[in-house]
């Protein structure tokens, strides 16, 4: 975004949106695309370890107290509005290295389609 607002001479005290400059370029957000499919990859590996370790920590399920304020957002809060999917629907989908793929694939391509539909 820094490159985008130098190519169009606009300064960072002007008061304008990432989505406006995106806009006015008639580009559209790859990156976060990108990193949806690399954490769900990434979450999925996790899961179907042994390391038990690893997969308490990506779960969220650390024991200990918690500290104030807003609750932190831990990996599975990112994957299951992208699945859409119930938590034990995931693991079922997780277990099973192939449908996983198949799964994040088309959640990449389905974020796809709705962000060029909103642009």
């Amino acid at each position: 975004m820094w490159f985008y607002r130098r190519l169009l001479r606009i300064s960072w005290r002007e008061r304008r949106t990432d989505q406006s400059i995106l806009e006015e370029l008639n580009e559209e957000r790859k990156l976060l695309n990108y990193i949806k499919k690399r954490k769900s990859t990434f979450f999925g590996h996790t899961c179907r370890s042994k390391c038990t370790l690893m997969k308490n920590i990506l779960q969220g399920k650390m024991e200990g107290k918690r500290q104030r304020g807003r609750p932190r957002i831990n990996y599975f809060d990112n994957i299951k509005p992208w699945t859409q999917m119930t938590t034990r629907e995931i693991y079922d989908v997780i277990l099973e290295r192939d449908v996983w793929r198949q799964m994040v694939h088309e959640a990449v391509r389905a974020a796809n389609v709705l962000g060029s539909d909103a642009g």
